[in-house]
């Protein structure tokens, strides 16, 4: 069956969005001219917004937003006059609006105690939850193999705009850094339970400037959390790196990640975007399973302490909000493991 309308839904976070970037191209190998949207969290946009194969990004306020906007929303939907509509949030929102934008074929993901009203109302077709040890990637592409398409091995896609260049080019001017080789770290992971100790980062961020002559740059969110963490590390840090934490887009961030000769970080969306331009990254990874979540491609690189009790998928041991899968990460495993990496 041809599908001329598809609407892909992900109201995840911001690397569960680049993840599932794979789908849009492999949508248009399945359907050659096929006109492709996608419905993202607001926030999230960055990730897919300069994609060239679509043709336009829905976004919804999953926290602050009101009836009034969903209702506007489920309006701008049904515009779309979808035929196919793919959700890849897992969730009751996803589902709903999968419903919503009344697509004739709607396909979801099944999962443990499913309502009925998903199972039967939402979605015209459930796919089989895929197996647990498959990366996120190609679960997400189970979708449309379960319609009948082959996609071809999949790369993430990342995208920025000439405005986001200039700033970036703009920022490494300022830094002393433009035409030179730097390495970029970013500590921060949304949770503190997936972050890395300060002094640990503080020794890398040493190695680097000092044995390797790769001047750092330090970047992470505009929130509390990451410029806590980043404070942190400085007063461990006997170099002083580059910082602009706080001072990026993710469009921003996707830019200068491409230009940098390595990336340094833990299991999150910066890591994501790294694989997605190319950027050998390397990532610390705890409680969350690099099977599922690990960097996409070749030339990665994931540390872990590979205790059996790993992955937990919890927050933190006892859910303490602490991991000791990797506060007890030593600096001097985590630089043995970066020994000659990137070739």
């Amino acid at each position: 069956m041809r599908y001329n309308r598809v609407l892909i839904i992900n109201l995840k976070q911001a690397g569960d969005v680049l993840v599932s970037s794979p789908v849009i191209a492999a949508v248009h190998e399945a359907w050659p001219g096929a006109e492709v949207r996608m419905l993202v969290a607001r926030g999230t946009e960055d990730m897919v917004r300069g994609h060239p194969a679509l043709r336009q990004v829905y976004t919804l306020d999953r926290r602050r937003g009101s009836w009034r906007e969903t209702l506007m929303l489920i309006r701008e939907l049904r515009r779309g006059r979808f035929d196919l509509a793919l959700d890849l949030s897992w969730g009751d929102r996803g589902a709903f609006l999968a419903w919503a934008s009344g697509a004739a074929e709607r396909v979801g993901f099944a999962r443990g105690r499913q309502p009925l009203w998903q199972r039967r109302g939402c979605f015209t077709r459930l796919v089989p939850r895929p197996p647990v040890g498959m990366h996120m990637v190609e679960q997400n592409l189970e979708a449309l193999r379960a319609l009948g398409a082959i996609p071809n091995p999949p790369l993430l896609a990342f995208y920025w705009d000439k405005e986001a260049e200039r700033r970036v080019q703009g920022l490494l001017a300022h830094l002393g850094l433009a035409g030179r080789p730097f390495a970029v770290v970013h500590p921060g992971a949304g949770w503190r339970f997936k972050c890395w100790t300060p002094a640990g980062y503080a020794r890398v961020i040493e190695a680097l400037e000092e044995e390797r002559g790769l001047p750092v740059v330090l970047t992470g969110a505009p929130g509390p959390l990451d410029r806590e963490l980043a404070e942190e590390i400085l007063a461990h840090c006997r170099v002083r790196p580059r910082v602009l934490v706080g001072e990026t887009s993710l469009m921003e961030l996707g830019s200068l990640i491409a230009k940098a000769r390595l990336f340094f970080g833990v299991d999150s969306a910066p890591m994501h975007l790294a694989a997605a331009v190319g950027t050998p990254a390397a990532a610390l990874f705890g409680p969350s399973g690099d099977f599922n979540w690990g960097p996409w491609g070749e030339g990665h690189r994931v540390i872990k302490k590979g205790w059996d009790c790993q992955p937990c998928g919890r927050a933190g041991c006892e859910d303490r909000k602490i991991s000791r899968c990797l506060t007890e990460l030593s600096p001097a495993e985590v630089l043995a493991a970066l020994a000659g990496w990137p070739a």
